[in-house]
């Protein structure tokens, strides 16, 4: 069963790496080779029959979820669409997110051109003046866009995520026009409507505590409301599986039912005629796990849990000894048969990998005694095991892990997570003391944060690395399953050399004399960061814009998966959102010797100057040179904006920032010898109030970048600039279209092409 369950597992894997999704066909004529099934041994019978299975089936489900796709001429127009909202909304900044089930489309304000579609469509609602709840059946007047998202090294794939989930189109509710609300199916996602009452008689009477949303989270699995600086204290300690329902909370309450049957049952003997007291603890156990999935409305790390809990109990019920391998195979390929897209997700490989390191590392061992034994070793297999996977899915790890869930485990399992079930179970029939199991709940919480705030401020909590070569996470992973082999077994102890080579890993440095420069996408804004070989400067750090935080989700993790660890210099053109929004975050996550700005009194920090012109320093013989603005032009908004120029040997860059044609002329007056360069950042992200024909022509690069966000509001880049760039013969590149885009520029060579992020990661599903 295991064999067959991991030729399975690669069998969906295998179609990650298509660049194009394989012909419906495929997932029939895929068994073709099955004419030699009968020759061959039974081991590779069974892998070839998983892997065909695997990759049929996915092509096959994939194929289901990308069944329509918005052409690309309805994009951005005025649409209607109606359908079922699918989930429970969410609110927060002035406007509400939710998904809906859509049943058609029509083009324009009525119902004309009607156009049948099938899909989950993922909407945001400014100012909404409704309560949406799940079930209701709306007509919507919307405007849509293609699944797209920022792409970056060590980013979140939304592109994925989305079609994980079904997504298929994104958009928005057009503000100040009519909707319909057409009625409301009480059939229709039943269980999301459950929850989503449940969620709101929850909140009525949650404590006023600043982990109060937390007890909603461990009750029915809801996050949304979540700050990012919480996440941040979770991630940092190694907690964060604990603040949602997942196995280890299944498995608690599963035991807590399994334990207070078996109590009461053994107290009538009547009942012990009828049934065992072990068997009814075991089918209280199954109700609980079933029960509480439900309440999280099945996600993977539930379906994970549910799925061995059905098994186990199943071999229990029917007097069968099952080894705990074949129960996790079991629940791997059902959990992949229900959805193979869920390998997309990191939560499919945080669940099986943590039950699969438990089992590894708890069994083959001679008579283990003593409960700190068992429990100790149990959260030192799951720390010290879980280092690559979290490594390769987040680029660090925590060396408090294995101290904070020590601590943090039975705290909620004995004093939290029992108050909160029964608090949501009493909140329908006797809220006052569903409140008081509330307030107990929260107040255990409150002191719980407390110190995983403390340990997630000590300096050494956190490791981060830089992204790792493919060879160092397999020496790892087999590094980690040498050290966890039983006591005595030969060679057991190399696991540490293996492990050696991502302890100390560090990515490729520019030589003397070199540097590198990476435009990141971070939407509609801009954030560049050029290195050199022992020094790091950062230009902007992007938007931030309601819970999307420019610095936290795209520049930090990029400088993480670089291997960066302090910033030298941190220049804001100027006090623009979308160039300054993400500062704020990057200041709290790395040391920062220099902050250079044209808006010094948004920083008021002891390394806070001006970027004046004339300003110049040399590190590791690259020049970097401020040509913009000057005393008397720092009050001219875009036109303020730090003008940066950088010279590798005989190539140059420029960073105008959001200049515009008044800022364009006076560099022109003052610096047009220095102004010829081979790559330019385009002033205002290719805006028509910047790119006078002379600058330009004085500019003259090989490489025009543009920054920007896909179907920005502002339509940039400008025909007209664009069509003046592309009639001098430049190449010109967006970071919409290509992602993040990265030069490795060599003082001694020529300009080499640059790396195109999406060009070099290309997936089947960009552009659905």
């Amino acid at each position: 069963m295991l064999l067959f369950t991991l030729s399975f597992l690669c069998g969906v894997l295998s179609l990650q790496l298509f660049q194009k999704l394989p012909a419906i066909i495929w997932s029939y004529c895929i068994f073709i080779p099955i004419i030699f099934y009968v020759g061959l041994p039974r081991v590779c019978r069974q892998l070839l029959l998983g892997f065909l299975l695997g990759l049929a089936w996915s092509i096959w489900c994939v194929h289901h979820v990308m069944t329509w796709s918005l052409p690309s001429e309805l994009e951005g127009k005025p649409l209607l669409v109606e359908g079922y909202i699918a989930a429970i909304p969410h609110e927060q900044n002035q406007q509400t997110r939710f998904l809906l089930s859509a049943q058609s489309l029509s083009q324009g304000l009525s119902k004309t051109q009607h156009i049948p579609i099938h899909g989950l469509l993922q909407l945001h609602w400014p100012n909404c003046p409704y309560h949406l709840r799940v079930g209701q059946h709306w007509r919507l007047p919307v405007r849509l866009k293609k699944i797209h998202s920022t792409a970056n090294p060590g980013g979140f794939d939304y592109e994925a995520w989305a079609l994980q989930q079904g997504i298929i189109v994104t958009g928005s509710v057009t503000a100040n026009t009519t909707a319909w609300l057409l009625g409301r199916d009480v059939y229709f996602h039943p269980l999301d409507s459950i929850r989503q009452a449940w969620k709101e008689r929850i909140e009525a009477i949650l404590p006023s505590t600043i982990t109060a949303h937390w007890l909603t989270a461990l009750v029915i699995g809801e996050r949304s409301a979540i700050p990012q600086t919480q996440w941040s204290v979770l991630r940092n300690t190694g907690t964060n599986h604990l603040m949602a329902i997942a196995g280890l909370h299944i498995g608690l309450m599963s035991g807590w039912a399994a334990m207070v049957m078996m109590w009461l049952w053994r107290r009538i003997p009547r009942l012990l005629l009828y049934m065992p007291a072990k068997i009814a603890g075991a089918w209280a156990a199954l109700m609980m796990a079933i029960f509480y999935s439900s309440m999280a409305g099945f996600s993977i790390p539930t379906q994970r849990a549910l799925w061995m809990m059905v098994v186990f109990i199943s071999a229990l019920l029917c007097r069968r000894k099952l080894p705990a391998w074949h129960a996790w195979s079991l629940a791997l390929c059902i959990v992949l048969l229900m959805n193979p897209l869920s390998v997309l997700t990191e939560s499919i490989w945080l669940s099986f990998g943590t039950l699969a390191l438990i089992i590894y590392g708890m069994s083959g061992r001679l008579s283990p005694t003593g409960w700190w034994w068992k429990w100790g070793r149990t959260q030192w297999v799951i720390g010290i095991g879980l280092i690559p996977l979290t490594l390769v899915l987040f680029g660090q790890c925590s060396w408090l892990s294995f101290v904070a869930n020590s601590i943090a485990i039975p705290w909620l399992g004995f004093l939290i997570l029992p108050c909160c079930f029964l608090g949501s179970v009493c909140v329908w029939i006797w809220p006052a003391v569903a409140k008081m199991l509330f307030w107990i709940a929260g107040y255990n919480l409150a002191w719980l944060w407390k110190v995983l705030q403390w340990l997630a401020q000590q300096e050494f909590a956190v490791w981060y690395q830089a992204t790792l070569p493919a060879w160092m996470v397999i020496a790892a992973v087999i590094g980690i399953i040498c050290l966890l082999l039983p006591r005595g077994f030969p060679g057991r102890y190399l696991g540490v050399f293996l492990l050696l080579p991502s302890v100390f890993y560090q990515p490729v440095l520019p030589e003397q004399g070199d540097a590198k420069l990476t435009l990141l996408d971070v939407g509609q804004g801009l954030a560049a960061v050029i290195q050199t070989q022992h020094h790091v400067l950062v230009y902007d750090a992007g938007p931030h814009q309601g819970s999307f935080d420019a610095g936290e989700s795209i520049v930090t993790p990029f400088l993480h998966a670089a291997g960066i660890k302090h910033v030298d210099m941190l220049v804001v053109s100027h006090g623009d959102n979308d160039h300054s929004g993400g500062v704020n975050f990057i200041l709290q996550q790395f040391p920062v010797r220099y902050l250079r700005t044209s808006v010094p009194a948004m920083f008021p920090l002891a390394n806070t100057a001006y970027c004046l012109r004339g300003t110049s320093w040399r590190w590791d013989g690259v020049q970097f040179t401020f040509l913009y603005p000057t005393l008397d032009t720092l009050r001219l908004g875009n036109d303020s904006s730090c003008v940066l120029a950088v010279k590798v040997g005989k190539h140059r860059i420029l960073l105008p920032g959001d200049i515009e044609k008044l800022a364009e002329k006076n560099l022109l007056e003052k610096n047009k010898k220095q102004l010829a360069v081979d790559i330019i950042i385009a002033p205002h992200h290719g805006s028509k109030t910047s790119g006078l024909p002379l600058f330009i022509d004085a500019v003259l690069p090989h490489y025009v970048l543009y920054a920007t966000g896909y179907r920005n509001r502002y339509h940039f880049p400008h025909p007209s600039v664009v069509e003046a760039y592309r009639l001098r013969g430049v190449t010109q590149l967006d970071t919409a279209r290509f992602g993040a885009i990265q030069f490795d520029i060599r003082a001694g060579q020529v300009l080499l092409p640059p790396s195109l992020y999406r060009k070099e990661h290309p997936h089947f599903w960009i552009g659905m």
